[in-house]
């Protein structure tokens, strides 16, 4: 349960730095930099899976960073954006 509940500040932070990113610049920006940050968390799970030692800076900071705290990152940084679609919508 105490995972759940660190998913879901991570989440809810990176949500809301979003939505202020979103708001003090274009939407694009979050979209993109949400891309990014999807790819690279992508990368860095499989990275983080590899049974080799941690011989690159890569591999290090996949170790660094848990699936847990970049797919949160992940998660939240949409649901942020998608707040903003929605708000500049109307």
């Amino acid at each position: 349960m105490t995972y759940l509940y660190l998913f879901g500040g991570i989440a809810l932070v990176s949500a809301i730095a979003a939505i202020m990113l979103g708001r003090a610049t274009r939407v694009w920006l979050v979209f993109w930099i949400g891309l990014i940050i999807s790819i690279l968390s992508v990368i860095g799970f499989f990275l983080n899976k590899s049974d080799s030692v941690d011989d690159t800076f890569a591999e290090q900071l996949a170790t660094f960073v848990p699936p847990l705290i970049s797919f949160a990152i992940v998660a939240g940084w949409w649901v942020g954006y998608a707040i903003i679609r929605f708000f500049r919508r109307r």
